[in-house]
């Protein structure tokens, strides 16, 4: 690898094999030897390592195609095996002729730039070598004063001896800059020229094998004024350097003439390439957050600035949990069932139970219309009903049965905390089974102040939601306070794993520039316990009737079971649906995409009609799969449900405090919030507790 010798030996003898041309311009060109001795002695510890190259990383789906690229320069090292003969030739007979037998300068070569120096009175040429460019670019600066020049030859003599030409050549491709924001040979190739797959409808850049012997002379033609001669700016310099670039092949016998005739009649690339190495779509941008914020990526920083540095300059390799197949589906449901009216959206999650794999993620209006992603940010929307699967989980882990009866009369008074008043129907002594099939308010909010708020709290928590704006309102079980659709997808998962909680991933692997793996949610991820299997059993088993005979009819799927739950917002402003079978979960939210503004629907309309669109579709080609038996929770004998507990004395739980929850307003331009408690509250719809005035809503 490494060549042994004396880099001050060689200099002096450059000198003297030179002859007088050279001593005379190094007499004219350096204010006398101390400027010389200067420069030697700053070196004269060896040859400075190379600076590291900045490399982009790459993201990628589940099945490894390209779904997003981030860095600060464009860059993917190649080995010089990747870099094919014609490309090597054509770089050489344009940048250094004879790179395969100088010492590291060109003697010639720095004869005709001193007297052109000297004529000038300046540095204006500098006779450089591949070597010389490589000390340049990676050891020094490129400054133009004579001090750094003649550095700059004392070292490319030293790394001359200490590397193969063959590692000389290819740090040199991977280091070059060829316009366009386009770093290193491999990043030009497949950024300057695209060629399209037979079936395949987008282009794609070309590989490094696949250049033919006019763009290989056109990138080497480019790399003396990169941005200044390259095709997108100035087709006629870049067809003149390319012209050059073809005859100086011929003239060193790489080419015949009938190639290089060839090369000059190649069209040149007409596609500018994005300079932009940022997030393009929501999936990139949550993976590239995730990276920089999620505790589990510590391995690439200790803080956030560091992890983000690895991201955009370390060259990983970046596998998302994506699977495209799914999410085209997920697109294909929300575009088929949305109603074609401005300003009205959808979100959807989708989240494989077993492991915590987000699968497919629809995040609003489209990322070219809008940075704001609904289905991930905080606050979030409101989940309305849905939000009761996370009080029935708590009531059924705390011993109650779904044989146990519960008051669902309406409009239902709890003194000074409110009242409320069931939105789909329903009323009279009922089994807690049936009060969630139909989806019954008052029955619900009797059973949070039975079996406690802050038990429903914690229990929240432990199946997946994450935000710190829960309180023990009278409202909490009818999802008044906002929380996101990764969450309650997130909660859905977790029952659907028997009440074993994984953290949602984006991120399957990370594969470092080495090759090594650095990262698997497998070892990252671990596995918590949230509520017992039994308790989630039953809760699935409970909801299952959701589907085949309450509120969710509408999403009941082909041939396989599932479990789901409705909810509906005040003044139905927000319309949702969460889908439990055992491998695969989702959460879909339709509202409006800037505020709450009547219109949605209910729950078992748009959005379990999305959901059933998308859940056939993405479990269609797996084996239809059972949940758990219901267990012994489901079997427990019947009691009655009051506000003092289950088989207590009905009375209102008096240490409940009197809350009032707070109006969140969403700006999805700044994507932050505000929170304003309301001075007054006219009903404007009894399902809500206490009445509140929200955005669109009319008394």
């Amino acid at each position: 690898m490494f060549k042994a010798g004396s880099a001050a030996r060689n200099f002096l003898i450059t000198i003297v094999v030179g002859g007088v041309v050279i001593g005379a311009c190094f007499a004219a060109l350096i204010p006398g030897v101390v400027a010389l001795t200067q420069a030697n002695t700053s070196v004269s510890g060896g040859v400075a390592p190379l600076r590291d190259l900045s490399q982009r990383s790459t993201v990628y789906d589940s099945a490894g195609s390209v779904i997003g690229i981030l860095g600060t320069q464009n860059r993917e090292q190649a080995t010089l095996a990747e870099v094919p003969k014609i490309v090597q030739d054509a770089v050489i007979s344009v940048e250094d002729r004879t790179f395969w037998t100088n010492d590291g300068i060109d003697l010639n070569g720095l004869a005709r730039a001193f007297v052109t120096n000297l004529t000038s009175g300046k540095i204006e040429q500098g006779g450089s070598t591949i070597t010389q460019q490589l000390v340049k670019n990676r050891i020094l600066s490129s400054s133009r004063d004579v001090n750094r020049k003649v550095k700059e030859i004392v070292l490319a003599l030293r790394l001359n001896e200490k590397y193969s030409k063959n590692e000389i050549l290819e740090q040199y491709l991977n280091t070059v800059y060829f316009g366009q924001g386009s770093y290193g040979i491999k990043s030009a190739a497949e950024r300057f020229f695209l060629t399209v797959d037979p079936g395949q409808p987008f282009p794609r850049g070309k590989k490094l094998s696949e250049l033919t012997i006019g763009e290989a002379a056109l990138l080497a033609g480019v790399i003396s004024n990169p941005e200044g001669n390259n095709p997108f700016v100035n087709p006629d310099g870049t067809k003149e350097r390319r012209r050059l670039a073809l005859a100086s092949m011929v003239k060193e016998g790489y080419i015949t003439e009938a190639e290089e005739a060839a090369g000059n009649a190649e069209p040149l690339p007409t596609v500018k390439p994005s300079a932009e190495l940022r997030p393009t779509n929501s999936w990139t941008e949550e993976v590239q957050d995730q990276l920089y914020d999620a505790p589990m990526f510590s391995m690439l920083g200790a803080t956030r600035e560091q992890r983000k540095n690895a991201v955009l300059t370390g060259g990983l390799k970046i596998f998302s949990t994506l699977d495209s197949v799914m999410q085209e589906d997920a697109q294909n449901a929300m575009d088929q069932v949305l109603p074609e009216k401005p300003g009205w959206t959808g979100s959807l999650v989708s989240i494989d139970p077993r492991t915590g794999a987000v699968k497919a993620m629809v995040a609003g209006p489209g990322f070219g219309e809008s940075q704001y992603n609904i289905a991930t940010s905080y606050p979030g929307r409101q989940a309305g009903s849905t939000w009761k699967v996370i009080t029935l989980a708590t009531a059924i882990e705390n011993g109650y049965s779904p044989n146990d009866s519960i008051e669902g009369t309406s409009p239902c008074e709890f003194g000074a905390l409110g009242r409320t008043q069931n939105a789909e129907g329903g009323g009279g002594t009922m089994t807690l089974r049936s009060a969630t099939s139909g989806s019954v308010n008052c029955a619900f909010a009797r059973l949070q102040q039975s079996v406690g708020s802050q038990k429903v709290i914690d229990t929240a928590k432990k199946l997946g939601i994450s935000q710190d704006t829960l309180k023990p309102y009278l409202t909490l079980t009818l999802g008044v306070i906002e929380s996101t659709a990764l969450e309650m997808a997130t909660v859905a998962a977790t029952l659907a794993n028997g009440g074993v909680r994984h953290d949602p991933i984006f991120v399957e692997k990370i594969i470092g520039p080495d090759g090594q793996v650095i990262f698997t949610a497998a070892r990252n991820n671990p596995e918590r316990r949230a509520i017992s299997s039994a308790a989630a059993a039953c809760t699935i088993d409970i909801l299952r009737g959701v589907i085949t005979g309450g509120t969710g009819t509408a999403a009941r799927l082909n041939g396989r079971v599932s479990a789901g739950k409705t909810g509906t917002t005040d003044n139905r402003a927000d319309a949702n649906f969460i889908q439990i079978t055992p491998t695969l979960v989702d959460f879909v939210w339709h509202g409006n995409a800037t505020a709450r503004i009547s219109g949605a629907g209910f729950g078992g309309q748009i959005p379990a009609r999305i959901s059933k669109l998308f859940m056939d579709a993405a479990l269609a080609n797996q084996p239809a799969a059972e949940f758990p038996p219901a267990g012994p929770d489901c079997v427990r004998a019947g009691a009655a449900i009051t506000t003092a507990g289950r088989g207590g004395s009905a009375s209102l739980n008096s240490t409940l405090p009197t809350l009032v929850p707070p109006i969140i307003v969403i700006n999805p331009t700044t994507t932050s919030s505000t929170t304003t408690p309301p001075t007054t509250l006219p009903q404007c719809n009894p399902a809500a507790i206490p009445p509140v005035t929200l955005p669109g809503c009319k008394p």
